[in-house]
């Protein structure tokens, strides 16, 4: 979805694994001043068809009916996403506050919204949920220790490390 400011915000079809005629759709959105190399869809859900979660390509009025479910379950929710607060409104409203990519798109996106006290909140349950033994953990448990230094010290060095990770973000993803 254009334009592409601070988050990504799309849709993705998805093939079945086993069945070819099958897909599914995912309306998503990923922060882009949380630092990835990928998109995933930790952020998102899929969009259900008439038989549930799945789709069928050879279903009669398939176009028609997805149609519909972008309009009315995908659109209003990607448009929803304007400021960094919304996104971190979205987040947390998933309901997978154990994820760590979720606490951590939640707490970022809260200290590019300038709520530098939730932002530390956020940040220090981010820290001691992550486990310190699993390397990738390791690395956002890190990250975020940096942050929250950023922002308990000097607020204006948190926003630029943040608008940094989003222009390099920007960069591997080749948006």
């Amino acid at each position: 979805m254009r334009p592409i400011e601070h988050t990504l915000r799309g849709f993705c079809f998805e093939s079945h694994s086993y069945e070819a005629k099958l897909f599914y759709v995912w309306v998503f959105f990923l922060p882009l001043f949380v630092p990835t190399k990928h998109i995933s869809f930790s952020l998102g859900n899929r969009i259900a068809g008439r038989d549930g979660e799945r789709w069928n390509a050879d279903a009669p009025n398939v176009v028609t009916d997805l149609r519909v479910a972008l309009k009315r379950d995908g659109l209003p929710f990607l448009r929803g996403l304007r400021s960094a607060r919304d996104v971190a409104h979205a987040a947390q409203s998933l309901g997978r506050s154990q994820s760590l990519y979720v606490q951590q798109a939640i707490a970022y996106a809260l200290a590019y919204a300038g709520e530098a006290k939730r932002a530390v909140k956020a940040l220090e349950a981010l820290i001691s949920a992550a486990d310190m033994t699993v390397p990738w953990q390791k690395e956002i448990a890190e990250r975020a220790m940096d942050l929250k230094l950023s922002l308990c010290t000097e607020s204006s060095d948190a926003l630029r490390k943040l608008e940094t990770w989003k222009t390099e973000s920007i960069r591997v993803l080749k948006l």
